[in-house]
């Protein structure tokens, strides 16, 4: 946890506070696209990793065939309904005003970041192996 604190410090979030309604929504959807296209950019890697784990796995007691690339699938999927879920019901109050695609687009980008450097922390333990 500790890692993903310094990640998420180390990442800047854009500066979205001045301008019109219309302006900062704008600067949050930017921002929102660049972390989107990091996070496509870093999966392929991640993915990789989970399939080299499972060619390595040896059973144990507890699990008795791989399931990284499986267990990696099925959390990024859930990631993503949460994502929009979450997303969503903090933006709820707005009630489709101007301020609502603010909310989504600060928060999107806020959990796209924190996915980010999660997926960072999930590669470099399959790598550990």
């Amino acid at each position: 946890m500790i890692l993903l604190a310094l990640i998420l410090q180390a990442v800047p979030l854009p500066d979205c506070g001045d301008g019109s309604d219309l302006e900062i929504a704008e600067c949050y959807s930017a921002a929102y696209a660049r972390a989107d296209a990091e996070l496509n950019q870093l999966w392929p890697g991640v993915l990789a990793a989970a399939r080299k784990a499972d060619q390595g796995f040896t059973p144990t007691p507890r699990r008795d065939k791989a399931s990284a690339v499986k267990d990696l699938l099925a959390a990024q999927r859930a990631w993503v309904g949460f994502r929009d879920a979450q997303c969503a019901a903090e933006a709820d109050y707005a009630q489709g005003g101007s301020l609502e695609n603010i909310i989504v687009g600060r928060c999107l980008t806020d959990m796209t970041r924190e996915r980010i450097a999660k997926l960072e922390d999930i590669q470099s333990g399959y790598e550990e192996k």
